[in-house]
Order: C-alpha cells, then sequence, then structure tokens
C-alpha cells in the first residue's frame, strides 16, 4: 500500500489562503485550490466540475456578485473538524462576509472534504453550502 504524505499546512492555514485568495479575487489561485474532478453538493442537486474553466467562471460570476453587494472579503470561522484520516479531511466552518472596512456582513455555513496529494497540497474535492437561501434573510447572502 502507497505511503500518504502529511499535509504540508494546517486546515486553519489552507482555509485562510483560500479565504484570502476569495478577498484578493485571485482566480488563478482559487482554481488551483480545487482538485478536479471536484464536485458541489448542494440542494439542487450535484454538479461534477471537471475542468479549471469551471471554477474560472464561477468565482468570475462570484466576486462580481459579492462585490455589488458590499462584500470584500472573506474570513473563515469556527473551522470543526469531522473527521481527518492520512489523506482527507472533511468538516464546515463558517465563511464569514466582511464590508471593505473589514466589518462582518453576513455569514455562510459550508461543508468540504479536502484532500492532500503526494506533495503534501490540500485541495477541495468537495464543497456544500448548509444555508437555505432566503431573500428576506440579510445574515445571509449567496
Amino acid at each position: 500500500m502507497e505511503h500518504i504524505t502529511d499535509a504540508t499546512e494546517s486546515i486553519e492555514d489552507f482555509f485562510a489562503r483560500y479565504t484570502r485568495y476569495l478577498t484578493e479575487g485571485d482566480i488563478e489561485e482559487l482554481v488551483n485550490i480545487y482538485n478536479y474532478p471536484a464536485l458541489a453538493v448542494t440542494a439542487n442537486g450535484c454538479l461534477s466540475i471537471t475542468e479549471p474553466q469551471q471554477s474560472r467562471d464561477f468565482f468570475s460570476q462570484g466576486q462580481e456578485f459579492y462585490r455589488s453587494r458590499g462584500i470584500h472579503g472573506v474570513r473563515a470561522r469556527n473551522i470543526v473538524t469531522c473527521i481527518e484520516v492520512p489523506g482527507i479531511w472533511i468538516g464546515h466552518l463558517i465563511l464569514e462576509n466582511l464590508d471593505e472596512s473589514g466589518s462582518p456582513v453576513g455569514e455562510e455555513h459550508n461543508a468540504y472534504q479536502v484532500v492532500t496529494l503526494q506533495d503534501g497540497t490540500r485541495l477541495i474535492a468537495v464543497s456544500t453550502p448548509l444555508d437555505t437561501y432566503n431573500p428576506d434573510q440579510n445574515s445571509s447572502v449567496k
């Protein structure tokens, strides 16, 4: 059996890097933080993300959407590890949306499955938004 390499960064550092890319609008680094194929699982179904261009399109549209709503940053909070075994981390966290001054303006609850490659790099393999969109609710922006 092949040895599974340990991750080169903590899960907290991984999500700090992920949210930095979201905040900076660094589309290429966001594309590179996903495993391909990846899976987006929502209440509306599952979407297989097989090509980096799908992520580019998604994050480009997302940047416009968030900026138009006064969201200029994101930080990870309350990272909960449900299980971690060599090569796989499964858990959930809060992505806190921030305005231009860095003040919270909403949050999103997401679950992830993160894999570790042979070189120790972590990549998102499965993402699942846990909030149900409610247009009358100001605390969660989708």
